[in-house]
């Protein structure tokens, strides 16, 4: 599953960050292209990597904003003003919670230092994205505001990418216990033993399907009923290439629906050998001005172990339910 984005046109308070937003957002009249073209070669193989690196070690507030820190800042590319829909504020909390739901399952990192991480990350960069974008362009706090919710998702999978390599199996962690209402919460420590068959070299690989998988079934449980749900593939079927390519179609469109980008469109790049089913078929699709834009831009030039490609986990999760695995993708960007 080849995958290119190109170039951008470009109340939940669930997550919050220090600095200022304004009320009012300005987009720039430039027109910029952004896409997110998903290519795929599609068959029955499993490839799985390896992972060599030492685990992080805890992050400070000095560590999160050293001079290394501001260097790589400095050399990153800067935010756009570029035109995007506001996003559905649901859609946009299910991103971000499927993500650290899928970090919480996979007990990789005690959750109260997945939240330090986060915080300390999320307060170190960003005022230097508000001055980039300018005064009166972003809402702190607002998820639903495309602006913010990129810087938020960088914020959070830079933390996700920095906790899942090579992570400790056992650990301890902080839970909240039941109180009275009124009293102070408390916590317990509790021993957290990972699962011995989530090795440290598929943690990325299986972050990537709990996020697809949440996603696609809430998708499934708002429009399966409906007029716009995605086309019924029995599991496991391996339905031909038109089949699959409508149900991506789809998926893009309940993207867009939910203001995830300015336009979307997919196609099939390659075709397979087979009339009978999809093996080997390449398919694209391209995102104009998606919410990722500059965050997935961002992260890549940081080479993640994880990534918030959230069409493309989603799309990786339909395909796997309907009998193929993805054997290769990519994600670029163009005309930025």
């Amino acid at each position: 599953f080849n995958a290119h984005t190109s170039g951008a046109r470009g109340n939940s308070e669930l997550f919050s960050s220090g600095g200022n937003g304004g009320d009012t957002p300005i987009f720039s009249r430039r027109e910029w292209i952004s896409a997110i073209t998903v290519a795929g070669s599609i068959a029955p193989v499993i490839m799985l990597g390896s992972q060599a690196a030492k685990a992080a070690p805890p992050l400070t507030a000095e560590v999160a904003d050293n001079f290394s820190a501001r260097a790589e800042r400095a050399l990153r590319l800067k935010p756009r003003k570029v035109l995007r829909p506001k996003m559905n504020l649901d859609f946009a909390v299910l991103l971000m919670r499927s993500s650290y739901n899928a970090v919480d399952e996979l007990d990789i990192v005690p959750m109260d230092h997945f939240q330090r991480d986060f915080f300390l990350i999320r307060q170190a960069e960003y005022q230097p994205y508000a001055d980039s974008l300018g005064p009166g362009t972003m809402t702190q706090g607002d998820l639903a505001d495309p602006n913010y919710f990129d810087f938020i998702s960088f914020a959070q999978y830079a933390t996700i990418s920095r906790e899942i390599v090579n992570p400790p199996a056992v650990f301890e962690e902080q839970q909240p216990v039941e109180v009275e209402d009124g009293e102070p919460q408390q916590f317990v420590k509790v021993v957290v033993r990972r699962d011995p068959f989530l090795t440290n070299n598929v943690l990325s690989q299986k972050h990537s399907e709990l996020v697809g998988n949440s996603i696609l079934d809430k998708l499934n449980e708002k429009f399966g009923d409906t007029a716009s749900s995605i086309p019924k593939i029995e599991p496991g079927s391996r339905p031909d290439a038109a089949k699959v390519l409508e149900a991506i179609k789809q998926v893009t469109n309940l993207f867009l629906v939910s203001g995830f980008a300015l336009e979307g469109s997919a196609a099939i790049l390659k075709e397979g050998q087979s009339e009978k089913d999809a093996a080997g078929t390449q398919f694209c699709i391209s995102l104009t001005s998606p919410a990722t834009l500059w965050s997935g831009q961002a992260l890549k030039s940081k080479k993640p172990s994880v990534a918030n490609d959230f069409m493309l986990k989603t799309i990786r999760a339909l395909l796997s339910r309907a009998g193929y695995t993805v054997v290769d993708s990519s994600v670029n960007y163009v005309n930025n």
